[in-house]
This record gives structure tokens, C-alpha cells and sequence, in this order.
């Protein structure tokens, strides 16, 4: 045999060598890419379905706040218990401004800061307002907008508090009263 037939033979074996590795390397390449999406698309509907449950919780809450009757145990246990369920879904947002908006806001809800001289009434409408805050916020998240600036109101009501970074992940320590 000619040499020539051993180069072409050797060509031919390194370029179905390089060419099956190659094949094999888009493979695996786009073997990961699509678990990446597939783990963002699982993580999104995750986070999706905790932004539901939470304005659910949210309308209760705002639901609640527009009924009139005197507070009772009861009303303000399920308010808490409803805060703590927004808390609670809000960890699984991936949006640190939305999740520290909401958690501010629903945080917000069942307190009144030392001295607060506000009626009831005022305090009910306060929560009205605290709800459609993080409301707004939670469905421009839905729809991939932009957060809403806060309105005037809701800026009055942060101001009452002599903490401003309350609804961030390092801040937020809520004490239990004891009873």
C-alpha cells in the first residue's frame, strides 16, 4: 500500500474520531442547557404560585380590613397568622426588591409602633392601603412590569416606624407578646 492510502486512512479515522467526540460533546452541552431551563422553569412556576398565594392571603387580609365589628382575638390571630404565611411564601420569590417590598408591607399589618395615636378606623385603613401596595407589587411581578412606586400614604406609614430597614432579609425580627 501506498503511502498515501495510510495518510488518507489515518485522516479519515482522526476526523470520525473528532467529529463522533464533537457529536457527543453537543449532546451532553445541550443535555445541560436544557436542565438549566427546565430547573428555571420549575423555580419560576414555584415562585409564580407563591406570588398567587400570597395575594390570596393579601385579599383576606384586605377583606377583612373593610369589614367593620370590634377586633377580637380571633381577627388579629388570623391576621398574624396570615403575615406569617406571606413571610413565609415570600421566600421563595427570587426578586429581593419585591420580596423585602411585600414582606415590609405585610409586616406592617398587624403592628402599631410605640405611641401610635391612630383610631381604629385609621389603622384599618391603613392595612387597606398596605394591602394594595403589595398587591400592586405582587401582580406587576405576574406580569413582568416594573414595581409601582409607593403611594404617599403607604410612605406616612413606613414613617411612623423608627426603622427603616424593616422588610429586609437581615432586619426583620418579630418578638411574640407574651402572654
Amino acid at each position: 500500500m501506498e503511502a498515501s492510502v495510510w495518510v488518507g486512512a489515518v485522516f479519515g479515522l482522526v476526523g470520525t474520531g473528532i467529529g463522533g467526540a464533537l457529536s457527543i460533546w453537543s449532546a451532553v452541552m445541550t443535555q445541560r442547557q436544557q436542565a438549566a431551563h427546565t430547573r428555571e422553569e420549575q423555580r419560576q412556576a414555584r415562585a409564580s404560585a407563591a406570588v398567587e398565594a400570597a395575594l390570596t392571603e393579601l385579599f383576606e387580609i384586605q377583606r377583612d380590613a373593610r369589614r367593620a365589628g370590634p377586633d377580637s382575638e380571633t381577627r388579629r390571630q388570623q391576621l398574624h397568622e396570615r403575615v406569617l404565611n406571606i413571610q413565609v411564601l415570600m421566600q421563595r420569590v427570587p426578586d429581593a426588591g419585591l420580596r423585602d417590598r411585600v414582606r415590609e408591607a405585610s409586616f406592617f399589618l398587624p403592628l402599631s409602633p410605640a405611641g401610635d395615636t391612630r383610631s381604629r378606623e385609621e389603622r384599618r385603613v391603613d392595612s387597606m392601603y398596605l394591602c394594595a401596595d403589595a398587591i400592586a407589587c405582587l401582580g406587576a411581578y405576574l406580569r413582568a412590569e416594573a414595581m409601582p412606586a409607593r403611594t404617599g400614604r403607604v410612605e406616612e406609614i413606613r414613617a411612623l416606624w423608627p426603622f427603616p430597614d424593616i422588610g429586609s432579609d437581615g432586619e426583620t425580627i418579630i418578638y411574640e407578646a407574651e402572654d
